[in-house]
């Protein structure tokens, strides 16, 4: 039979509308290694073979925009919430299928098309540029993320000055750095001479430094120079002692003397003032003795007071020694808490310097040894876990970057 006109259109339109339904077929099946996520805003299509007059038929009833809700599901008419998140397009497309031939009773499932037409969001956070939300697509990784997010955080400031910034931060560091290693010299001379020793002990964070000779030799001159004024006040004291004792030995032969001599006095008297009461002795004799026992006594006594008194200097000067030790004891210990207190803060100070100075080295692109230099670490929250990541890690819609920069400690 010869094709008619009317028959040709009918073949034509039959064969475009075959194409079309291959051309979505094969659109969903470029998509098919993709699985949806919430946020993906999908295109649907829904085509039927009608064998009676052997032509495709689209429903555009039910065609359209649809969205992967926050439950994971797409609400299609007469089949209702459909489970979408982990789904490929070629796998939700047959689902549909199956769910509207079994909703309105077809013998055949329809043809169903699902396109993505937009992706959900990714979000960047943390150390980037510019922080926020951004389109998801095809086989985007962390750093091409990073890119849509300006890239890893810079200074404006340092990057139009930074041989100013690196200059000020790492010279800041440097007088900090200098200031710390003298102060732990200090804290070990102090330490020496708390423990009376002749030599400081080197703090093991100082040990090859370069400067540590020089500072040794500064904190040496000052530990010589108070050993030797110590010593001074030391020997001034023993030799007041020393003297103090050679004259309480005198004092000692003195008043051995002066008792003898008032024995043997007080032994004249005893036999003159006899004799005086017998008439035999002349009364001014008695009284001359008497004199002589008197004077005696006093100087007997002004013996005792001068031991007494000299035994009372050697307490004194024994208290001053000891004096002397526990007010130097208590000084040395009183600056070595003082030194504990300016290292701690130092410490502090010189932890955010070198930070500044690898945020400069950052910011700057100055090169700095690698073990104190900063680095970026990056981690994907992906269904409210947190997953390290690296720069290559791939992404899906839905997920959030996060931008890390980890200084050197």
């Amino acid at each position: 039979m010869n094709a008619t006109p009317r028959h040709i259109g009918t073949i034509v339109r039959h064969a475009a509308g075959l194409a079309l339904a291959l051309l979505w077929l094969g659109a969903a099946q470029a998509a098919s290694s993709y699985t949806l996520g919430v946020s993906d805003k999908l295109a649907i299509r829904v085509v039927q073979w009608k064998a009676a007059d052997s032509s495709f038929q689209e429903w555009t009833a039910l065609g359209g925009e649809y969205v992967v809700g926050a439950d994971g599901s797409v609400n299609f008419p007469m089949v209702g919430p459909t489970e979408s998140v982990g789904k490929t397009t070629a796998e939700l497309a047959g689902a549909l299928g199956e769910s509207l031939k079994q909703a309105l009773g077809l013998s055949t499932a329809p043809t169903v098309t699902v396109e993505v037409a937009a992706y959900g969001p990714i979000y960047v956070s943390g150390d980037v540029g510019t922080p926020g939300e951004y389109p998801f697509a095809p086989n985007l990784t962390v750093v091409k993320a990073l890119a849509l997010a300006g890239g890893e955080r810079r200074s404006v400031e340092a990057v139009s000055r930074p041989e100013r910034e690196m200059l000020t931060t790492s010279g800041a560091l440097t007088v900090l750095e200098e200031e710390y290693r003298r102060l732990l010299v200090r804290r070990a001379r102090l330490d020496a001479e708390l423990a009376r020793a002749a030599e400081i002990t080197v703090p093991p964070e100082l040990e090859g430094a370069e400067d540590l000779d020089a500072l040794l030799a500064a904190e040496m001159q000052i530990l010589e120079a108070q050993r030797r004024q110590a010593e001074a006040q030391s020997k001034s004291l023993a030799d007041q002692v020393s003297l103090l004792n050679s004259q309480i030995a005198a004092f000692a032969q003195k008043e051995a003397g002066s008792e003898t001599q008032l024995a043997s006095a007080r032994e004249q008297l005893e036999k003159i003032t006899s004799l005086s009461d017998d008439g035999l002795a002349l009364a001014s004799r008695v009284t001359s003795l008497q004199t002589n026992v008197s004077d005696l006594e006093a100087r007997l006594l002004d013996t005792q007071t001068a031991t007494l008194q000299a035994q009372q200097d050697i307490a004194a000067a024994e208290r001053e020694q000891a004096r002397l030790t526990d007010q130097r004891i208590s000084d040395l210990s009183l600056e070595r808490q003082t030194v504990d207190g300016q290292i701690a803060a130092l410490r502090i100070k010189i932890g955010t310097q070198q930070a500044l100075v690898q945020e400069a080295a950052l910011s700057t692109g100055a090169v700095i040894p690698a073990q104190e230099g900063p680095s970026y670490s990056y981690s994907i929250i992906r269904d409210g876990e947190e997953i390290a990541a690296d720069l290559h890690t791939p992404l899906v819609a839905g997920d959030v970057v996060v931008a890390r920069l980890e200084l050197a400690q």
